[in-house]
C-alpha cells in the first residue's frame, strides 16, 4: 500500500480535528438530541472507524481548538502551560523571551519595540527591522500566535532570526538565547524650560503609581510648565493600567468603553465603561503625548481618551490600530488556556480605532531631539 504523503495527512487531520472539536462545541451549547450534534457525532464515528490510521485524540483536539482560533484574528490563541504563565508574569513586569515586541502591519511583522538591556538589544536587533524567518520559518501568511508561540521557549534556549532592514540590502540572521526579561516600564527626564518627559515602554501593574512618582520627581525642585508623555513604540498591556495612566491627567469621567459591536451603539445595555477616579493628578498640567505606529492597545485608549476630552495634544504619526479587548480564560483541565478576542475597545466620543488607529492633532515625524523641541515648543506657546 502507497502511504499518503504528509501534505494529504496534515490536511485529513486538521479536518478530523475540525470535526472533533465542532462536536465538543455543540454538545457544550446545544442538547444531546440536536441534529447538527448528531451529525457530527456520526461522522466522528465513520472517521474512527474507517480511517486508515491510528490518531491520537489529544493531539487532534489541540490541532482543532488552534485551527478554529487561527479563524477568528491574529489575537486569539491557545497558550500551552508555560505561555500562559508567561502572560501572568509579563502582567507583574517579567516574561521570558528576547525583549522584542512585534507588531502586525500591511502583512508583514515588524519590531516595535526593544527592551534595554535584553538580548535583543545587545544583539543588535533594531525598531523598524522586518522578521523574514523565525526558526528556519518564512514569516510570510504565518498567524500572529504562531509568530508569538515561535517568539517563546524555556530560558536559555535559542531562537533564530532572519531580519530585513530598511536601507540595507542583504538581510540579517540572528541566533538569541531566551532569558528571563524584567522590564522597567516608565523612564523620566527634565528638559529645558521646565518640560518634563516621561516615556512608557508598556503597561503593566505599577505603570500608574511609578507614572505618579515620576511626575513627582520630576516636579520636586520646581513646578513644571508641561509635560512630554512618550507612548512611542508602546505596544500596549493591562487595560486597568492604561485607565489609571489616563485618570492621572483626568477629573473623573470616562477613559475608554467596550462592546461586542463593530460599530457603537449608544443605547446598549451590555456596553462596559471604565472612568478616571476623581481629581487631576497633575492640576490641569499641558500634556502632549507622543506616539507612532508602534504605540497600540494601552497606548491608544491613552491617547483617544485624552484626545476626545481635549486634555492633550497627541503629535507624531498614526498610531498602530489595535482596538480589540484580548481575555485570558481560566486554564483548561490540561493546563492550557485561551486567549481570545472579546470585545471592541471605544473612545469617549464612540470613537473605534481599531485597524485604523488614533490621528494625531498635529502629525510630525523627526528625529529625537527636532521631536522633542517641537512637542516642548508647542507647550510653552500654549501657556
Amino acid at each position: 500500500m502507497t502511504l499518503r504523503p504528509l501534505r494529504l495527512f496534515s490536511l485529513l487531520l486538521s479536518m478530523i480535528t475540525g470535526i472533533l472539536l465542532g462536536i465538543l462545541i455543540f454538545q457544550w451549547h446545544l442538547s444531546n438530541d440536536d441534529s447538527a450534534a448528531r451529525i457530527f457525532a456520526a461522522a466522528l464515528q465513520q472517521i474512527d472507524d474507517h480511517y486508515v490510521e491510528d490518531l491520537d485524540k489529544d493531539e487532534m483536539v489541540n490541532h482543532a481548538i488552534k485551527g478554529m482560533l487561527n479563524g477568528l484574528d491574529e489575537y486569539s490563541e491557545l497558550l500551552d502551560q508555560q505561555s500562559y504563565i508567561d502572560i501572568l508574569s509579563r502582567s507583574k513586569g517579567e516574561f521570558g523571551g528576547i525583549g522584542i515586541e512585534v507588531g502586525l502591519y500591511r502583512g508583514v511583522f515588524s519590531v516595535v519595540s526593544v527592551i534595554k538591556n535584553t538580548p535583543a538589544e545587545i544583539g543588535g536587533i533594531l525598531v523598524g527591522d522586518i522578521i523574514r524567518g523565525i526558526n528556519s520559518n518564512p514569516t510570510k501568511a504565518m498567524e500572529m500566535a504562531t509568530m508569538t508561540n515561535q517568539m517563546k521557549g524555556a530560558i536559555g534556549e535559542s531562537v533564530t532570526l532572519l531580519l530585513e532592514r530598511p536601507n540595507q540590502k542583504e538581510r540579517i540572521a540572528i541566533v538569541l538565547q531566551r532569558e528571563l526579561i524584567t522590564t522597567t516600564s516608565i523612564s523620566y527626564r527634565n528638559l529645558n524650560n521646565g518640560i518634563g518627559y516621561i516615556r512608557l515602554s508598556s503597561f503593566d501593574q505599577n505603570t500608574g503609581e511609578n507614572l505618579k512618582l515620576s511626575i513627582a520627581a520630576l516636579s520636586k525642585n520646581k513646578p513644571l510648565s508641561g509635560l512630554i508623555l512618550d507612548l512611542r513604540n508602546n505596544p500596549g498591556g493591562i487595560l486597568k493600567s492604561s485607565v489609571t495612566v489616563a485618570g492621572i491627567f483626568l477629573d473623573g469621567g470616562l477613559v475608554v468603553s467596550t462592546q461586542q459591536n463593530i460599530s457603537f451603539l449608544a443605547n446598549d445595555s451590555r456596553t462596559e465603561g471604565y472612568f478616571a477616579t476623581e481629581g487631576d493628578f497633575t492640576n490641569n498640567l499641558g500634556v502632549v503625548i507622543l506616539i507612532n505606529q508602534g504605540s497600540a492597545s494601552a497606548s491608544e485608549i491613552v491617547a483617544g481618551a485624552l484626545q476626545d476630552r481635549d486634555r492633550a495634544t497627541i503629535i507624531g504619526s498614526t498610531s498602530f490600530g489595535k482596538g480589540t479587548v484580548q481575555s485570558l480564560l481560566p486554564p483548561l483541565p490540561d493546563a492550557q488556556a485561551l486567549k481570545i478576542t472579546t470585545a471592541y475597545y471605544y473612545t469617549p466620543s464612540g470613537r473605534s480605532f481599531h485597524n485604523s488607529g488614533i490621528e494625531p492633532d498635529i502629525i510630525y515625524s523627526a528625529g529625537e531631539k527636532e521631536l522633542l523641541d517641537f512637542a516642548s515648543q508647542h507647550l510653552l506657546k500654549a501657556k
